[in-house]
């Protein structure tokens, strides 16, 4: 179902590198426009932290590295309303505070914690995750968790789970058409500035009600919908 993935080609990247191996230690950070950028997965596949779209104006995000002529966000962090950081805006990640990210004094994003335990360190996978983890090797927190406009491969949307286009090259903030997965285990494609939030795709119109889906999966027999009895309806 190609009109999941509604992914628009942006500005060239700027590469500057923080790592290379994927692992990153706590406390660190990162900060718009500096020489500290972004981190790398293993294989160099994907980068987490900020890409430069002008002079001022930056985005928290996760992308493909290695299409250098092009910008293609996985994931971005939902910060500062859907409009870019500024220059110097910082990420933070402790142990205690996990990821945070600031303009000056003001904080314009956190990711959390789904526990009690403090992050002892994060890891780009050339997966495209991103992820927190505890001092037992645990996540804390993982970007495959949060999706924002796009499944990548492995990546599973639970229940209640939501992919949103966004405005404009510029613009993250959330817009009409959004695909999600339902508490009824319904997934939709849907024009969320309707009255009614219109329905465009269903996919239960074409398999059995009785078995609702409980997630989303794309792995390699494609993108489908796993219902709660272990059945396949494909997108």
């Amino acid at each position: 179902m190609a009109i999941l993935f509604l992914l628009l080609l942006q500005l060239p990247l700027s590469v500057v590198v923080a790592q290379t191996n994927g692992k990153i230690n706590v406390p660190t950070s990162l900060t718009a426009g500096s020489n500290n950028y972004f981190w790398l997965s293993p294989s160099k596949d994907f980068a987490f932290g900020f890409h430069q779209l002008d002079d001022d104006a930056f985005v928290l995000a996760i992308w493909y590295h290695k299409l250098s002529a092009q910008f293609t966000p996985v994931w971005y962090a939902n910060a500062n309303k859907g409009k870019p950081v500024p220059r110097n805006s910082k990420l933070e990640l402790t142990s205690d505070s996990a990821l945070v990210l600031k303009n000056g004094a003001q904080t314009l994003w956190n990711s959390g914690k789904t526990s009690s335990a403090e992050v002892n360190y994060a890891v780009m996978n050339d997966t495209g995750n991103f992820m927190l983890l505890d001092n037992f090797n645990r996540p804390i927190w993982e970007s495959f968790n949060y999706p924002t406009d796009t499944l990548l491969p492995s990546q599973i949307m639970k229940l209640g789970g939501s992919l949103s286009a966004r405005t404009s090259d510029t613009d993250f903030a959330p817009r009409r058409f959004q695909f999600r997965l339902d508490l009824d285990g319904i997934a939709r494609l849907i024009a969320i500035n309707l009255p009614g939030n219109f329905s465009y795709y269903d996919y239960s119109s074409t398999g059995d009600t009785s078995d609702p889906g409980d997630e989303v999966v794309f792995d390699s027999s494609g993108l489908y919908v796993l219902t709660r009895n272990e059945s396949k309806s494909l997108l």
